[in-house]
């Protein structure tokens, strides 16, 4: 089984949407058999999750994540354990204790985490930067996107035009199907293997 820990100076980065490494963790019978450490690259939150599911993850740890990200992650079959924060050497013997869902390792100010499924998701307002720079723009719908002067970010951090074209993704096995004007695109499921597709 393989665990990721989202980090970023030896803790676990604060959000999921911008952190650029992850720690894979191999256990078997509940003992490390392997480490690794994987850089992500700053683009699409669509394309961490095509690299999660690339690496064979079963379990992401992880800080704060928005909404259509956890959404992506679990429609690709990945358990997320949400709103954890800490050492990560410490959370990791946490998780290999089966003590990491016990409220220590919460991220400060958290009343709540992300369940599992969609059904179950909530969303937390934690916003540190990594990069110590304040985050900008959060509205009430749990968007996260940073701000840049006279610049807007869309809800999976990409440019904030859509517009009525472009297309619908799907984060498990990569379709692409037209997108359509009315129509939100993580309300399709994809027509090849059934999970909800995002916007590409």
């Amino acid at each position: 089984m393989k665990t990721a820990f989202a980090y970023w100076d030896n803790r676990i980065a604060p959000v999921f949407d911008i952190a650029r490494q992850i720690h894979v963790v191999e256990t078997e019978s509940g003992r490390i058999v392997a480490e690794t450490e994987e850089v992500m690259a700053n683009e699409l939150p669509v394309k961490k999750v095509f690299r999660i599911v690339e690496l064979g993850v079963s379990t992401l740890v992880c800080g704060a994540i928005s909404r259509p990200l956890h959404i992506m992650v679990i429609a690709s079959g990945i358990r997320v354990i949400s709103f954890v924060a800490g050492d990560l050497r410490k959370v990791i013997k946490a998780w290999l204790d089966g003590d990491l869902e016990s409220g220590k390792f919460a991220m400060p100010g958290c009343c709540r985490r992300y369940a599992t499924s969609p059904e179950m998701s909530g969303i937390n307002k934690e916003v540190h930067l990594m990069n110590g720079r304040k985050r900008g723009g959060q509205g009430q719908g749990g968007g996260q996107g940073q701000r840049k002067s006279g610049q807007g970010r869309g809800r999976l951090g990409g440019p904030i035009a859509g517009g009525a074209g472009g297309a619908c993704v799907c984060p498990k096995c990569g379709n692409h199907e037209p997108h359509e004007r009315g129509v939100p695109c993580m309300q399709k499921q994809c027509p090849k293997c059934g999970t909800a597709m995002t916007r590409e």
